[in-house]
């Protein structure tokens, strides 16, 4: 029910070596859209426009009661056309800063970001364009088909998303969140079968009775009334309000109740706080071992990566003041390093990047011990007494 720190830990090391796709690797050397694209000014437009598009969905919902784009008052139609060629320009750049278009489709935000920018011109330019067709061909008697576009009016909300996927920790919240769903059903569920029993308790109890009337005349009402008094007392006139309205909206709100007032805020808070904790903890764990990594990698040949790096050279390459500074970053004991080179490199004359890295961040001062470590040490205790008893007999003799 809960998450492993220890397995997701394992699943980061085994993917950090892997080769890692950056986009702008595969963009072109020369041409103005790969330099627009790399252009860190450029970039830091592009986020404060999401900031600003995010803001502006607020605006426009609350402000704009028109059904349809086309319909909008004229300072809507202005802004949203702003974004749309914003975003479609921006999108547009960075598929042509690619070498081969293909490329394009391997990079997931960039796929992200690209079905964002179709939704927005769906709905900005398509779908007006549609009903001005509609309009000038079939004329007025068919204007109440037009209402089903507003529909797509609701894809806007996934805008907010590409504001999500550029803030980090944002990524790491839901990351913990998605991770917890397993805790988050199980618990909902749980509450759901206590209510069930007790309202068919209850309703063979007072059904028919005064006290009952209006709460516990039937199971499903029942399971209404208790869940209403006893999980969201607060919130009761609003849920009867969406009742009257129509079983749809009552579920919606229901739903949106159980997420906010019980999962996030209530009963899960304890779960939600460990996972975030557990995350944020590996995501730490995979910053310092990219640090590590790519500092050792700028330090050695390219030919001791492909045959290990010895320790005579690992010891050479330790002594550098760069290396030293990013270890002491992620708070690794470099005089324990340089002491005991010996435990990392016990029976073995070259270790690989990967290896390396994991046994240089085995001395971080806030590294736990666990039963493996304990049982490679007896290990390593016992090939050096084995090694020191073949030393004897061989002087004796």
């Amino acid at each position: 029910m809960f998450p492993d720190a220890d397995k997701i830990k394992e699943k980061v090391r085994a993917s950090l070596f892997e080769e890692e796709l950056n986009p702008e690797d595969l963009f072109k050397t020369t041409g103005w859209c790969q330099a627009i694209a790399r252009n860190q000014l450029f970039k830091n437009m592009t986020m404060v426009v999401i900031v600003l598009n995010a803001i502006w969905i607020g605006i426009d919902t609350d402000l704009n009661t028109s059904d349809l784009e086309i319909n909008s008052p004229l300072i809507f139609q202005v802004v949203d056309n702003f974004f749309c060629i914003f975003f479609s320009f921006e999108i547009s750049v960075r598929f042509l800063a690619y070498q081969k278009s293909r490329d394009a489709f391997k990079d997931f935000s960039f796929i992200f970001d690209f079905s964002l920018v179709l939704t927005m011109i769906w709905e900005v330019w398509v779908t007006s364009m549609l009903v001005f067709l509609m309009q000038s061909h079939l004329g007025g008697a068919n204007l109440s088909v037009l209402r089903i576009l507003r529909l797509f009016r609701l894809v806007r909300i996934a805008r907010v998303g590409r504001l999500m996927s550029s803030c980090r920790e944002l990524i790491v919240l839901v990351k913990g969140i998605s991770m917890g769903l397993r805790s988050v059903l199980s618990t909902l569920f749980l509450m759901m079968v206590v209510i069930y029993v007790f309202a068919i308790i209850f309703t063979q109890l007072f059904r028919g009775t005064d006290e009952g009337a209006g709460c516990y005349d039937g199971v499903l009402e029942s399971m209404n009334c208790l869940m209403l008094n006893v999980v969201f007392p607060e919130q009761q006139e609003l849920m009867h309000k969406m009742l009257e309205v129509g079983p749809i909206t009552y579920l919606l709100g229901l739903f949106y109740l159980l997420i906010t007032g019980l999962t996030v805020m209530n009963m899960l808070i304890g779960v939600l706080v460990e996972v975030v904790s557990v995350t944020a903890q590996v995501d730490k764990e995979e910053t310092a071992m990219k640090a590590v990594k790519e500092k050792i990698e700028e330090l050695i040949p390219a030919d001791s990566r492909q045959t290990g790096i010895s320790r005579e050279l690992f010891m050479k390459v330790i002594m550098d003041q760069g290396l030293v500074q990013t270890l002491s970053n992620i708070d690794v004991d470099v005089m324990s390093v340089v002491e005991y080179p010996e435990i990392m490199y016990h029976s073995r004359n070259a270790l690989s990047v990967p290896e390396l890295v994991d046994a240089i961040l085995q001395f971080r001062r806030t590294t736990s011990v666990s039963m493996m470590d304990i049982a490679q040490l007896r290990r390593f205790m016992v090939n050096e007494l084995e090694d020191l008893r073949g030393l004897i007999k061989s002087n004796q003799m």
